[in-house]
């Protein structure tokens, strides 16, 4: 069972992020990609990656990932649409107030799965988050993630990830310019969509829908 333990997004150095080896998230556009150089000026925190249709990597394939940090060292996110049946209890086991509780969690990427991170929807700072966007923090500890759920927070505001998606330094921006990401502006509103199963597809029609609007004369 995943251990709940530390993990300052808001603190860490982008070395700790991409620890893992660059060639695990190195996404090859899918079959007829175009190169989008233009794409690239997009990726900042806040921001919304759509998977394009027919990503190869398993890892991604049909994901929203909401980027948290990007920089010229490297970048990080959570997927926000992989919600699982696992419930949230599970971490918590001497916890009561998250016992009965219908919270899933959600598989935020495949880098270090046994680490636990939430998102948080505010109109103030949490203790120990990072400010994503305006109303939107990540939560990084334990007992900043625990706080939420005694006070009996609607899972409307609130989700708990296992995991994040991370990429090493240029990578993000060589699979965006090769067609893998669509980039767009993240909201809260789509960030805890009750309906997390459909977002992908949503906003891939989204992103179709601008494009061809942008291929007329």
């Amino acid at each position: 069972m995943p251990h709940l333990h530390t993990i300052l997004v808001a603190c860490a150095t982008l070395g700790a992020l991409t620890a893992a080896e660059p060639a695990a998230f190195l996404t090859p556009g899918p079959a007829g990609g175009q190169l989008r150089s233009g794409a690239v000026r997009e990726l900042a925190p806040g921001k919304l990656l759509v998977a394009a249709r027919g990503l190869p990597d398993p890892n991604f394939s049909q994901t929203v990932v909401l980027l948290a940090q990007h920089s010229a060292e490297g970048s990080m996110g959570l997927v926000i649409n992989h919600r699982t049946d696992v419930p949230v209890a599970r971490l918590f086991p001497n916890l009561q107030q998250a016992q009965g509780q219908t919270f899933a969690l959600y598989v935020g990427g495949p880098v270090s799965q046994d680490g636990v991170l939430a998102l948080l929807r505010s109109t103030s700072p949490a203790p120990d988050s990072r400010r994503v966007l305006e109303d939107v923090y990540m939560v990084a500890t334990a007992k900043a993630i625990e706080e939420p759920i005694v006070a009996g927070i609607d899972q409307s505001r609130f989700r708990v990830y296992l995991g994040y998606a991370g990429w090493g330094a240029g990578q993000l921006e060589q699979e965006t310019v090769h067609g893998s990401w669509h980039v767009f502006r993240a909201d809260g509103a789509v960030i805890f969509d009750p309906q997390p199963e459909t977002v992908w597809e949503r906003q891939i029609r989204r992103t179709e829908e601008r494009m061809a609007t942008l291929s007329l004369p």
